[in-house]
């Protein structure tokens, strides 16, 4: 595939870059952040896109295959318009730090500790809400079979989830809802403490039927109307998360507190602030998603 730094975009090459909003009816769009692309009417893979991992030598063997599974998921379905190339380990086994890599997504896992309280972490960049770089984090802390929460997050649908979860996020993708014990929405971008389902509950593992809709979308990575669509909310029309106070992609309001990733500017449904935003300079906005571990109370939380 193309790398998908903005630099293969150049004078010969038309790069649309769109403002996105919601896909009315199902909008979980990560407010109007998405990856510059060059659109073709005649592929249904829209997105070029470069993925790293960066893995510790305690996390690799068990997150390598977790990382690559869930890559295939978001490229291999008949709907996706990614196309996503593994470009494999970045630079060394440290991944602590998960330092960014500009153009491309770097997917990182270490035992990071479980007094830090998130299984999972999703970062992106923009300017003028267009991708610069993500990173997806596992905290192996939790994940661990010597973990004091092994009990709930030491097995295979828990893994599978936060890979798919993270990952989904670095492509533009918000939550469908942020609500733990609810009914599933068979779509891994829906928290759930039931990933694998049970009885009627769907699974949670992979991407759903709404994920490729709004991917598809002329707001994303689908079809074009022939204009740039307008900015939109990217909100949920339903307004699923109780303690949502704006539409998802705004600036943070009034007041807002300063938490330990920045600004908050969202909460999942226990009231624990999830998203976060900083402006480190030079038009860059730096999004952050948290997904915090079961029980644990962040400062800030309702």
């Amino acid at each position: 595939m193309r790398n998908a730094w903005f630099g293969r975009v150049g004078a010969s090459v038309v790069a649309c870059s769109i403002a996105a909003s919601a896909l009315a009816g199902t909008g979980h769009q990560w407010g109007n952040y998405l990856w510059d692309y060059t659109y073709n009417p005649n592929v249904q893979k829209q997105l070029n896109l470069d993925v790293y991992f960066k893995f510790s030598a305690s996390s690799s063997s068990t997150w390598s295959g977790y990382y690559t599974q869930a890559l295939g998921k978001w490229e291999n379905n008949p709907r996706s318009p990614l196309d996503l190339t593994n470009e494999g380990q970045a630079g060394g086994t440290t991944s602590l730090a998960c330092d960014h890599m500009p153009g491309v997504v770097l997917v990182c896992a270490d035992v990071y500790g479980t007094s830090e309280g998130w299984v999972g972490i999703a970062e992106i960049d923009a300017v003028e809400n267009n991708i610069q770089w993500a990173t997806a984090k596992f905290n192996d802390s939790y994940y661990s079979p010597s973990s004091p929460y092994a009990g709930t997050y030491n097995n295979d649908a828990q893994r599978q989830f936060v890979a798919c979860h993270e990952i989904g996020h670095t492509f533009g993708l918000g939550h469908l809802d942020t609500s733990f014990y609810n009914k599933n929405k068979g779509s891994c971008m829906d928290y759930t403490a039931d990933p694998d389902g049970s009885g009627s509950n769907p699974d949670n593992r992979s991407p759903g039927t709404v994920d490729w809709d709004v991917l598809n979308s002329s707001t994303m990575y689908g079809t074009l109307s022939g204009t740039k669509p307008g900015k939109g909310g990217g909100g949920r029309p339903n307004r699923l998360d109780p303690f949502e106070f704006r539409t998802v992609g705004a600036g943070p309001p009034e007041g807002s507190p300063s938490g330990r990733f920045g600004m908050i500017v969202g909460y999942d449904a226990e009231g624990r602030p999830n998203e976060y935003v900083r402006y480190p300079g030079g038009g860059h906005e730096r999004r952050i998603f948290v997904t915090w571990a079961k029980g644990y109370r962040p400062e800030h939380s309702k």
